[in-house]
């Protein structure tokens, strides 16, 4: 019985001793942290907050940021519709495959439209024309937009824009019939997280320019990656079922790079890259890197706003800056917060 409970005992020690050291390889050194953040800041950062394993262990303003500063998230919005879309989808209202024509029957009589998915809304390949660029600009309304022109058929080509996703929540706001698509978010997935954002910049209509009109502060940033990070739940509350929310981590042919929402740490082909220029131009050293770990998911927004959530390493990083931020790279900021290198002096 005693070499039994001796076994027992090493057996738990050998197991905490690998998770601790784990976490050492795992957790980024103050050193990598403090590089990290002065490369932010020299590049137009405001923010900066690395979340391991659930605690805080860094945060950093720069550049007239703060705590309590609502920052913009341009395109980083989007990450918000795909998480909506997984909790509509596990209430029953929504199943990702069906036509969209279901919810927006203008469509039934359109027969370039008539077949389009909530799938291939939500990962920009429904082959509606994409809208024009800048996260300031005041898109029409959601019916217009839904009565807007086709470039191509759904599947066969990736166009990168807000207006697929004002689709899909004008589409979502009919199923829901006596709840808005904000007031869904708010109950569904914010309320739960004990977030909030602010829409300062919506449609014609009133409705929220869900692809790209939210801000927020870092750290409630940071408690939705986290909430991702742990599949779906907060604490010990499954908000929304990880099955679910797995969608959102799937590639399509047209952009293995591109979930729904979210971009993915997953190779891309040179002929892809040269296809889709927010893919070469914002993304593409970080699908192909060798070094970066595969399972990396990221909300993305002009100014080089950032949100970056590894599993593997218990990460969610918060990088948030002030317009124009150009000179910003995703591979140099995370090769000097994860790569743990000494520095010589």
């Amino acid at each position: 019985m005693k070499i039994r409970l001796s076994i027992l005992l090493i057996a738990f020690l050998i197991g905490v001793t690998s998770r601790a050291a784990d976490d050492d390889i795992s957790r980024p050194t103050q050193p990598a942290m403090d590089r990290a953040a002065t490369y932010n800041s020299e590049q137009r950062g405001q923010s900066l907050v690395v979340v391991f394993n659930g605690d805080r262990i860094f945060e950093r303003y720069d550049n007239n940021g703060g705590a309590e500063r609502l920052q913009m998230l341009a395109s980083g919005t989007k990450s918000f519709v795909g998480i909506a879309a997984a909790a509509a989808v596990e209430d029953g209202i929504l199943r990702l495959d069906d036509a969209v024509s279901g919810s927006i029957t203008e469509w039934k009589d359109d027969s370039e439209k008539e077949h389009i998915t909530y799938r291939q809304l939500l990962t920009l390949t429904s082959g509606l024309k994409a809208s024009e660029r800048g996260f300031s600009k005041i898109q029409p309304a959601w019916s217009d937009l839904a009565d807007g022109p086709m470039t191509g058929k759904p599947t066969e080509q990736f166009n990168y824009g807000a207006n697929q996703l004002n689709v899909f929540a004008f589409a979502l706001e009919r199923l829901l019939q006596t709840e808005t698509f904000e007031g869904y978010l708010n109950r569904r997935v914010l309320d739960p997280l004990d977030i909030s954002i602010e829409w300062r910049v919506r449609c014609s209509d009133g409705h929220p320019q869900v692809g790209g009109g939210a801000f927020i502060k870092s750290n409630d940033w940071a408690t939705f990656g986290e909430f991702v990070r742990l599949r779906g739940k907060r604490g010990e509350v499954q908000v929304i079922n990880s099955e679910f929310l797995a969608d959102c981590f799937r590639g399509t042919a047209a952009n293995p790079a591109y979930g729904q929402t979210w971009w993915l740490k997953q190779p891309v082909s040179t002929d892809t890259l040269e296809e889709i220029s927010i893919l070469k131009s914002e993304w593409g050293d970080v699908a192909n890197s060798e070094w970066i770990p595969n399972d990396l998911v990221a909300a993305l927004g002009a100014g080089k706003q950032r949100l970056y959530v590894i599993p593997s390493r218990k990460l969610v990083i918060v990088r948030q800056a002030t317009l124009p931020n150009r000179g910003f790279s995703d591979i140099e900021f995370l090769s000097l917060l994860l790569r743990n290198q000494s520095v010589t002096e």
